[in-house]
């Protein structure tokens, strides 16, 4: 199994460990491992093989032993058996905002919750207000939550369903039976969360069922089952696949199908039928007879439409902007130019400064910033004012040695009462400063805004870090209205990150075109805490294209000079 595929299922352990009610310690040390694991620069095998896993932090016998499993066979007896003891859908509480581990264990073990729906009936009934510690206030949430998303099935996080999706990619496009392959579905549109992955393969004739023993073989699966022309299977980290096939001459259509949305694609076929079409999955055809279709390209040329990405595949508004010929240049992760929220070694990072630097520019990166903790994270490390002296002489000694620029830096906790974790003339020394809320995430929505208003305040805090402090799947954002953070920032010249790691893609896509039309500057930045996970820039990207945003809305696509006047004008004009 990948890094990532074990990292997913203890993560998983995770969760299903907290709803069963055990002890914070252990839940902690699975979720901790998981990050661990997701940030190893090399594959767990070759660690493994060279009998270097019980080097690893906080990787201790029990869990060495569940990882190795894992790598091993592609199970886990003990996830098995967590499944059977506590069901996963109740893993989708941690969607709720403000419940995290301790409180979706309480809610679970309180309510003596087996299915979702018992948690509904149990807000409805006003049992959840009653329970000491949490009170109507997340009773309330908890309805809200449910008139959103009843019935949905559980969702999981693009670092999920991306890898996975990808994975299934490669293996299809290696069989010889397989002409042509792509991932279809939630997955392509990049959302934030996908309940599936949807693939779309096109097979030679009588091929099926050599794809069905294929697919048997990989590691992971836990069954399989055949319907129709689709290929259903459970895998190790919880998320469903679905493998559609089909014969070649009908793959741009079906896949344009199975992208969707299913509102984008109705859009498609009433615009095919104006246009003297009949589009379906298997032919787009005009006077009864078939298009040739060799590309999905070629499906929207035939229609008169230019290409709509897959990203922006939602509402009306992106086939009436096709016909207008008004699509936006979309940004691509080519145009990005550097990183300006990285951890290292110093704090809670595994990387050093020099082993950062260097892939920045294996990255072809222009700029970096380092940005460890402040002092009160001790959780994470935070670096005393001692400390952050001594990085700063080391980073400007790095600079000496040329190739990308390093920008100093700090991620500065914001306190309860809107205060910043480092002194004014510090704060001056630095050339990246971002603002970020990491403690009393139990602050009422209005208090929860005003906290971070006046963090924006400060004349040194040039950026917000993910402002709703959401973790998709395991903790949900804090209270905040977004709106009127936005406000504040197109007000005080503050730049708002779009935080790049797949667990957090925050701020969210849905007020990315809300910042861009205020005038507030936007940052694509990948928190990341070691090398392998400065690679997580394009779930950021993906979340900005289906933002609609272009690369002149992202100022870590600016050239190095350009950047640096963007980040001082703050300064200047509140200074």
């Amino acid at each position: 199994m990948d890094n990532w595929e074990v990292a997913a299922a203890l993560e998983r352990m995770a969760g299903l460990l907290a709803l069963k009610g055990e002890n914070s310690f252990k839940v902690r040390a699975y979720s901790q491992a998981a990050r661990q694991v997701i940030r190893l620069p090399e594959p767990l095998s070759k660690i493994i093989e060279e009998k270097r896993l019980d080097e690893l932090p906080g990787i201790g016998k029990a869990l060495s032993l569940k990882i190795k499993e894992l790598v091993a066979t592609g199970q886990s007896v003990f996830l098995a058996r967590l499944e059977k003891e506590i069901s996963p859908e109740l893993l989708t509480l941690f969607s709720i905002p403000g419940v995290g581990y301790r409180t979706a264990g309480k809610l679970v073990q309180e309510l003596k919750l087996e299915k979702l729906e018992q948690l509904e009936e149990a807000a409805r009934r006003g049992k959840i207000a009653e329970l000491p510690g949490l009170g109507k206030a997340l009773q309330d949430k908890v309805l809200e939550f449910f008139s959103h998303r009843a019935g949905e099935p559980e969702r999981f996080h693009r670092g999920v369903a991306l890898p996975l999706a990808e994975q299934l990619h490669d293996f299809l496009a290696q069989l010889p039976f397989v002409i042509c392959c792509s991932p279809a579905g939630e997955v392509r549109r990049g959302t934030e969360t996908a309940s599936e992955v949807a693939v779309v393969a096109a097979l030679k004739e009588r091929s099926r069922e050599l794809l069905a023993e294929q697919l048997l073989q990989l590691p992971g699966v836990g069954s399989l089952e055949s319907a129709g022309g689709d290929f259903n299977l459970d895998t190790l980290v919880g998320m469903p696949v679905r493998i559609v096939t089909c014969p070649v001459e009908e793959y741009p259509t079906r896949l344009a199908e199975l992208t969707g949305s299913q509102g984008h694609w109705e859009q498609l076929q009433a615009y095919a039928v104006e246009a003297g079409f009949q589009l379906s999955g298997a032919a787009l055809v005009k006077k009864g007879r078939r298009e040739e279709l060799q590309e999905e390209e070629d499906l929207y040329r035939a229609l008169g439409l230019p290409f709509i990405p897959p990203e922006l595949r939602e509402g009306r508004a992106a086939l009436e902007r096709a016909a207008a010929g008004k699509l936006p240049r979309l940004v691509e992760i080519s145009q990005i130019r550097g990183d300006l929220h990285l951890h290292s070694s110093w704090s809670d990072g595994n990387a050093t400064l020099e082993e950062i630097h260097a892939a920045a520019g294996r990255m072809g990166y222009e700029y970096i910033a380092i940005t460890d903790h402040s002092p009160s994270l001790k959780i994470a490390g935070g670096l005393s004012l001692e400390q952050l002296a001594r990085q700063l002489e080391r980073i400007k000694e790095l600079r000496q040695n040329g190739g990308c620029y390093i920008f100093t830096g700090a991620e500065v906790d914001i306190h309860s009462d809107g205060s910043l974790d480092l002194p004014g003339d510090i704060l001056d020394e630095l050339d990246v400063v971002i603002a970020s809320v990491h403690s009393n995430f139990r602050q009422g929505r209005d208090e929860m805004t005003a906290r971070i208003c006046r963090a924006m305040e400060h004349p040194s805090v040039q950026v917000i870090g993910h402002p709703t402090g959401r973790l998709i799947g395991s903790r949900g954002g804090y209270e905040v209205d977004v709106e009127r953070l936005i406000a504040k920032a197109a007000e005080t010249g503050t730049i708002l990150e779009i935080n790049a790691s797949p667990q957090r893609l925050d701020l969210s896509e849905r007020y990315h075109r809300l910042a861009r039309s205020k005038g507030v500057p936007l940052l694509v930045n990948t928190d990341a805490h070691s090398t392998a996970t400065m690679n997580d820039m394009i779930y950021g990207v993906t979340a900005a294209r289906r933002g609609w945003l272009e690369a002149g809305d992202i100022l870590n696509t600016l050239p190095l000079e350009q950047l640096r006047e963007a980040l001082s004008r703050k300064r200047r004009l509140r200074g």
